[in-house]
């Protein structure tokens, strides 16, 4: 028995993703084709399965595919079959024409409805591309790692929230006549800069177990706690690396203070940051150039950890 088959194209959603499901945890993500890597071959953003695109299909998926399938084989088999043999009925009736009995053969056939399962691809809450491949894809959360080249998202992400940063700081900027309303602003950028900073740490502490303690548990808003982690770890002096990392420490004591005590400068600061003793018992003058700087070094810093890590997670 010959067998046959046809090539069914998996419509993409509106943005042009197509939508993915693991085969072992079965949770769903969705890929843009035509981006990142030439390849077959698919790992799962969430756990360790991988292989090939074809056991990536939604279930969604499989019965818009059966539903056009049966339409297709009905057109392209069955159809020219009954033709055939309605062809042949013909040759009957013409073969007995112009005897005492003629043989008229009428046949009528209408064509079956094949209803087609149509279905809607689900919104994603976070739409990344890989920095590494360049694949476009879209989560649930807000870590992972490429369905193409397993590199891990969280930089990508880590720069995109820098980049949220920069754009308050050019909005916020356009307001500048209320003293206050400007430091509230800025405070709220800097804390949300090293929030994400802290977030990334979380994700590398979980993907680098062996190389990033659990202890302290905030590791990555504690500069100097850091600092001698990734010297100690990594081989990886940052103090050398950052173009000005005493301005860099600085502000991560500086968001310390507006954090835990109004912004204004204690004896623990000034112990860490000598240079400011004069500031001592005043509140922090942050400005908008400081904050511009900091974000521009936390981003350095950012690179300058991803070229040791991604060393030891890919």
């Amino acid at each position: 028995m010959s067998k046959h088959s046809f090539q069914i194209t998996i419509p993409t959603d509106d943005e042009g993703f197509v939508g993915r499901e693991c085969l072992e945890c079965k949770k769903y993500f969705k890929i843009k084709p035509g981006t990142g890597l030439p390849t077959q071959y698919c790992h799962c953003p969430y756990c360790d399965y991988e292989g090939d695109q074809n056991t990536f299909w939604t279930q969604d998926q499989i019965d818009y595919s059966q539903s056009v399938g049966k339409q297709v084989a009905y057109e392209k088999l069955i159809e020219p079959l009954l033709d055939d043999f309605a062809k042949s009925l013909k040759r009957l009736e013409t073969s007995t024409r112009g005897s005492l009995f003629q043989v008229k053969i009428k046949t009528k056939r209408s064509k079956p409805f094949f209803p087609i399962k149509y279905y809607d691809e689900a919104e994603l809450e976070t739409h990344l591309t890989c920095n590494n491949c360049q694949l476009e894809f879209a989560i649930y959360g807000v870590f992972s790692r490429c369905p193409d080249c397993k590199h891990l998202n969280a930089f990508a992400v880590f720069e995109k929230s820098l980049e949220v940063c920069k754009k308050q700081i050019d909005l916020f900027s356009q307001f500048q006549n209320d003293r206050d309303v400007e430091l509230a602003n800025l405070k709220f950028i800097l804390s949300n800069a090293i929030s994400s900073f802290d977030g990334l740490g979380k994700e590398l502490r979980k993907k680098l177990v062996n190389k990033f303690p659990a202890r302290p548990k905030n590791l990555f808003q504690n500069i100097d706690e850091l600092e001698k982690v990734l010297a100690q770890n990594f081989d990886l002096d940052i103090q050398t690396k950052v173009s000005d990392y005493r301005f860099l420490r600085q502000m991560f004591q500086v968001r310390h203070i507006f954090e835990h005590n109004m912004g204004v400068v204690d004896v623990d600061f000034v112990t860490k940051v000598p240079d400011l003793n004069h500031l001592i018992d005043r509140k922090y003058p942050l400005s908008l150039s400081e904050v511009q700087k900091f974000l521009t070094l936390l981003s350095d810093l950012g690179r300058i950890i991803e070229g040791e890590a991604i060393k030891y997670y890919i």
